[in-house]
């Protein structure tokens, strides 16, 4: 849960405000709560038809046992393949339609598109987009824009992308309708984070119209039944037209209780809707949770947010208050914090001035300016109707106008970052207005403050490795009176003192990761320090160190840390966490601990304690090492998420399935509960050119494997060991091995504050530790 962390990001981002407006009659204001019911759905869920277990018409029947509305969303790579010479499309659409029976019912039929700029989901169509031919973001836009079907932004976050920080495309605004801001199939239904809520944020402020949801993801027999969390549909009835229709509306809620009611209007009209501009924006709540109260409710806009504090404490209220409409596009939301955590969140409504050219996603550079740096803004112009159109641009500063400019643009067209210098503020607050043709359509205001501590600049725009750890730093750096600015769309001409460079990660696009020429030649230039942090992209860290002589090369962030006189950041989780290499013995596991002596030695040599352990209770060391274990509780499950969000590092390792030898499903719920990016393949990897002395005896980057399944990647993680030469096979028969592209066998991804190293087998057995003892000290252990 984020709770307290939001609360306090929510009072330093946004103004903080309260505002108690006396209730006057609902039905004399236009407010109909009648005129819809709440339904409750899971929209995100997978079959054997992918990843998943189970098949469609299973899913259907299990999940109409718990909720009004199923979708099952199959990973569209898998879809290629027939079943029984029909195509699954089909297939699941007919269970759907046959799962569906009005009043009581609804099955929804779609696919997931993934890719590494994110994962979105598509529903009600037979046609499909597959990564295997077109995985870029602009490809999968011009295709929905092509066959005009729903969809859905889904588990926006580092771990599986956030389309490109939500790159917008006015016409794509039509069919992408939702985002998915909680995603999660473990028994807790603390499924919203932090991350997805901010994202959120950020693609409404993108020029987005989504209406938030929140899903199970479920890739075992667990439909709508993993745990509490659902998605409100606000519709007329229970049937397939009418829950289309509400989704095609945007009138849905997330909520991580499977009870609670909401209902949001805005000027008499319902949450979703996208109303005229006008000064004033009169809104309505009415929520009800019997034995649930509401502990924070907040009102959030595009400007401000809201805290209304009369309603806490309370399990059911009405509310009505009228709010400032600050220009021509405004949005308002409702965010509740129940007394136990649970968090809901409502769609927005939108406030905006009729003509069809927009502007949106204004930066101002330095993002906290001082009265002695020049302030530029950045923004985003386009058109949101199927007609070319032309306008004046006019940008004013405390009401004086200050810039114009004669604009025309074609259908739907965008001028991406669009920047206008302002020169340096007085201390204080500006505001800047933007008028299209004289009617003001967006605004800001610029917060100035007196010069004090460093100006240092981060770099976000070219791949850039950014790990917790420095994120860690430069709330550090902030707390410590130091201004921290991001490049926002290109790495030159910023007034700073120091320079902070996270060089590229491992994966990602070669395009982004280069420094163009004038970059090169603005940091050559840089009278201040520049320091380059290595990523996990060694070959791009090289690049950039040879090309700008002038940088400081800066293995760690905690070494960047002491340079910076900020040590307490670095080291905080590692002061935290005691030497301790926690080995799981109590499950089942392949190796007990007399055929790890090699291994403990080396733990030990190392002043690492080690812990061999039946239960996983609370565990506070840095290391947890799970081998191929099977049956672990929900609490032990709970505990281990706690263990690696908390700072620690786990090693978990599967099995090939051969005679059914991999705990394949027991190992992939941990890592869905982690949120994972990778998932065990129920599978066994040969290999017929690179063994000793089996096919399946593989060796790969030099690190031996005895019986290895392979490991299927979706996300953001960094591939340790890869095969060109090994295949995947089906060895136990049951055709429920994943198709894979290329063999990968161990993998590292972080996961809040700690990190999963993932391995097809476990390779520290007293039988293998000699030859794999090189990957096991610097990979495995991070001991060189």
């Amino acid at each position: 849960m984020f709770k307290r962390t939001l609360f306090t990001a929510l009072l330093i981002l946004l103004a903080f405000y309260i505002i108690s407006v006396p209730s006057t009659s609902l039905v004399a204001q236009g407010f109909k709560t009648d005129e819809y019911e709440i339904f409750y759905g899971n929209l995100h869920a997978h079959t054997s038809y992918s990843d998943g277990r189970g098949t469609p018409e299973q899913a259907y029947s299990h999940a109409s046992k718990y909720a009004d509305v199923q979708a099952v969303t199959d990973h569209c790579y898998f879809l290629k393949i027939p079943v029984d010479g029909k195509s699954k499309t089909s297939l699941t659409q007919q269970a759907a339609r046959n799962a569906t029976i009005p009043g009581k019912f609804v099955g929804l039929q779609g696919f997931e598109w993934t890719a590494g700029s994110g994962h979105i989901n598509v529903y009600e169509t037979l046609e499909f987009i597959s990564r295997d031919e077109k995985g870029d973001l602009k490809d999968f836009y011009e295709w929905i824009v092509k066959v005009k079907k729903l969809a859905q932004f889904n588990h926006p976050g580092v771990t599986f992308g956030n389309f490109q920080d939500f790159w917008f495309v006015p016409e794509a605004d039509n069919y992408v309708n939702l985002i998915e801001i909680g995603n999660g199939n473990w028994v807790s239904a603390d499924i919203i984070s932090e991350e997805m809520y901010l994202n959120y944020i950020l693609a409404l402020n993108r020029g987005w119209h989504l209406s938030p949801t929140a899903n199970q993801d479920n890739h075992r027999e667990n439909w709508a039944s993993a745990n509490d969390a659902r998605t409100g549909i606000l519709a007329k009835a229970l049937n397939y037209e009418d829950i289309m229709n509400a989704l095609w509306n945007r009138r849905t809620f997330a909520s991580e209780d499977k009870n609670a009611k909401l209902y949001f209007y805005g000027n008499g009209k319902v949450m979703g809707g996208i109303l005229s501009s006008t000064d004033k924006a009169n809104l309505y709540v009415y929520y009800s949770d019997k034995g649930e109260p509401a502990s924070k409710v907040f009102i959030v806009s595009q400007s401000k947010t809201y805290e209304i504090k009369e309603l806490a404490d309370k399990d059911e209220f009405e509310y009505t208050g009228t709010f400032d409409i600050p220009d021509g596009y405004e949005w308002f939301f409702v965010y509740i914090i129940q007394k136990d955590g649970n968090e809901i969140v409502s769609a927005p409504i939108w406030f905006e001035n009729e003509l069809p050219i927009k502007v949106n996603y204004v930066r101002v550079g330095p993002e906290k300016p001082t009265s002695s740096q020049n302030v530029m803004i950045t923004f985003d112009i386009y058109n949101v109707i199927d007609k070319s159109v032309r306008g004046i641009l006019s940008i004013q500063v405390n009401g004086q106008s200050f810039y114009t400019e004669n604009l025309s643009f074609k259908p739907y067209h965008i001028m991406y970052d669009k920047s206008i210098e302002i020169g340096k503020l007085a201390v204080g607050t500006t505001r800047v207005d933007f008028l299209v043709d004289g009617n003001i359509v967006q605004s800001v205001n610029i917060y100035v403050s007196e010069k004090s501590g460093k100006t240092i600049l981060i770099d976000k725009l070219h791949e850039n490795d950014i790990s917790n750890e420095l994120l860690r730093l430069i709330k550090k750096l902030e707390e410590d009176g130091n201004n921290v600015l991001f490049s926002e769309t290109i790495l030159e001409n910023y007034d700073a003192d120091i320079v902070i460079i996270p060089t590229p990660k491992a994966d990602g696009l070669d395009f982004f990761k280069d420094l163009i020429l004038s970059e090169v030649e603005w940091l050559k230039s840089f009278k201040g320090k520049i320091y380059l942090l290595k990523g996990s992209d060694t070959q791009y860290f090289d690049k950039y160190s040879e090309m700008l002589q002038n940088a400081i090369a800066v293995d760690s962030v905690q070494e960047l840390s002491k340079i910076l006189g900020s040590p307490e950041s670095s080291t905080k989780v590692t002061e935290k966490l005691k030497r301790i290499v926690y080995i799981d013995q109590g499950h089942s596991n392949d190796y007990n601990k007399d055929k790890l002596t090699k291994f403990e030695a080396l733990l030990k040599a190392n002043n690492f304690d080690v812990s061999y352990i039946n239960r996983i209770d609370k565990v506070e060391g840095m290391y947890l090492v799970i081998m191929n274990g099977k049956n672990y509780t929900e609490d032990e499950i709970k505990n281990i998420v706690d263990f690696v969000k908390s700072g620690g590092t786990l090693i978990i390792t599967s099995k090939s399935d051969y005679s059914d030898g991999g705990n394949t499903e027991d190992l992939n719920t941990i890592l869905d509960a982690l949120n994972s990016p990778v998932r065990f393949n129920d599978d066994q990897v040969v290999d017929d050119i690179n063994n000793y002395g089996a096919n399946y005896k593989v060796i790969a980057n030099n690190v031996r494997f005895y019986s290895a399944c392979s490991i299927v990647v979706y996300g953001n993680a960094e591939i340790l060991i890869s095969s060109e030469t090994a295949k995947s096979m089906d060895a136990d028969g049951k055709k429920d091995a994943q198709p894979v592209d290329k063999v990968v066998l161990a993998v590292k991804f972080n996961n809040g504050l700690g990190k999963v190293i993932a391995i097809g087998k476990a390779i520290f057995s007293d039988y293998d530790y000699e030859i794999n003892k090189e990957f096991i000290q610097n990979v495995l252990l991070d001991l060189k």
